[in-house]
């Protein structure tokens, strides 16, 4: 991490990490391997996707998506298979803790919420924890699907990120939810079904939190900022350039944000869509002076898809034990392309580990959809690897790699 380049990792497929301690120092480096699943502590593999790894109290928390153990038929991503695997009711968030993200080192705490008790949750997907400074409360989002279609994101809050988490507010009054708190029918161009999202936290220098969700809607992406206990709308949209009056980025049939900050420049990132799709997708790059825009492309374009005879094998596993089959028209596949995607993953989330010598590694996760060992829905893993920043903070293309070296301090070895 020296030089003009500083490093991001990007979090996806099923990671393995050994554990070194740095010589002369209290650090530690973990290696991280794309070959191996992500087990937990008893051996077993981490049954949970999407989500959000953060660090509090002395521990790295994963709160992810629970899929459930049925089995996936060698079908496309969405397609509803006899047993509508990957769509079940039984969906959950579950709660993970690791003291340095190491192999093996994953220990489950409980649920932090169950989609079967919330107020008509059908399908729960893609959770979100964030600490609010303002309320010291640890606030947890969920999307979910209800009976009648996409039903945005409900709110609960807790005092540890072990929970027990309440629910407070079963559905967020977002601008482009349609029909919705909001928004009523007949539908702008850029409203319907609120989809996946990420919510960043950017702390003032008066010292005061605010909240921003970054969520797709009708396949288009945008920004918009929450009230200062977390728990609604502002109804404050950042300027994106695309329609509804500017407000919504110009990019089409997109999903999968994630939005954090490095130095003064702050980041949200996105792939095209790839709905549980094997062949993953791409990265799209934005970037802003303020959370509010106006919002600009990174020039070059997608990082992650790119023409066959540019990627490098994956060797996590032969393509024909895997038992998938990529989605025409979704992800790197969209509009016609035949392009691959470097990671075979979808974007998931943005960590920043702090290193022993101060610096930040950004951390990208991403999820390798259809792509289980054995075909468990889920053992379905995710793929890490870092990001690399130009001197002007621009993220160069991400490329595969079978493992690296992170260094994830010493705080994170604290009793």
């Amino acid at each position: 991490m020296g030089g003009a380049l500083q490093l991001l990792v990007f979090v996806g497929c099923a990671a393995f990490c050994s554990v070194l301690q740095l010589p002369g120092t209290d650090g530690t480096i973990v290696t991280i391997s794309n070959t191996q699943p992500k087990l937990d502590t008893t051996g077993g593999i981490v049954n949970a996707h999407d989500g959000t790894y953060r660090f509090f109290e002395g521990y790295w928390w994963y709160h992810g998506a629970e899929y459930g153990l049925c089995r996936e038929p060698a079908k496309q991503g969405c397609s509803q298979t006899p047993d509508h695997c990957g769509f079940h009711h039984n969906h959950n968030v579950s709660i993970w803790k690791s003291r340095d993200l190491s192999n093996g080192s994953w220990e489950f705490v409980g649920q932090a919420a169950e989609c079967a008790k919330l107020p008509d949750c059908s399908i729960m997907y893609r959770p979100h924890l964030v600490y609010n400074p303002n309320t010291k409360l640890y606030v947890l989002f969920y999307n979910y699907v209800a009976s009648y279609g996409y039903a945005g994101y409900g709110v609960m809050t807790a005092s540890s990120p072990a929970g027990p988490f309440t629910l407070i507010n079963p559905k967020l009054n977002i601008t482009r939810l349609c029909p919705g708190p909001v928004a009523k029918a007949p539908c702008g161009p850029a409203q319907g079904g609120a989809g996946d999202f990420d919510v960043f936290v950017d702390v003032t220098e008066s010292g005061v939190a605010e909240a921003y969700l970054v969520y797709s809607a009708q396949f288009y992406m945008s920004v918009e900022k929450l009230t200062p206990d977390f728990a609604h709308s502002t109804g404050i949209n950042a300027s994106a350039g695309g329609k509804f009056g500017g407000t919504v980025f110009p990019d089409y049939f997109v999903e999968a944000p994630a939005m954090f900050k490095r130095g003064d420049l702050y980041y949200v990132l996105y792939g095209h869509c790839c709905c549980f799709c094997y062949q993953g997708s791409g990265i799209l790059v934005y970037t802003a002076k303020s959370p509010m825009g106006p919002w600009s492309p990174q020039p070059g374009g997608d990082l992650a898809c790119v023409p066959p005879s540019h990627s490098p094998a994956t060797t996590f596993t032969s393509e024909t034990s895997l038992g998938g089959a990529p989605t025409p028209g979704q992800g790197c596949l969209y509009n016609h392309s035949t392009d691959v995607s470097t990671t075979r993953a979808q974007q998931n989330f943005v960590i920043a580990v702090p290193g022993e010598d101060g610096k930040v590694t950004y951390v990208w996760t991403g999820d390798r959809w259809q792509q289980a060992p054995d075909q468990i829905k889920g053992h379905e893993g995710q793929f890490w690897a870092p990001l690399k920043f130009d001197s002007v903070g621009k993220i160069q293309p991400v490329k595969w790699i079978d493992q690296f070296d992170l260094d994830v301090g010493s705080n994170n070895l604290l009793a």
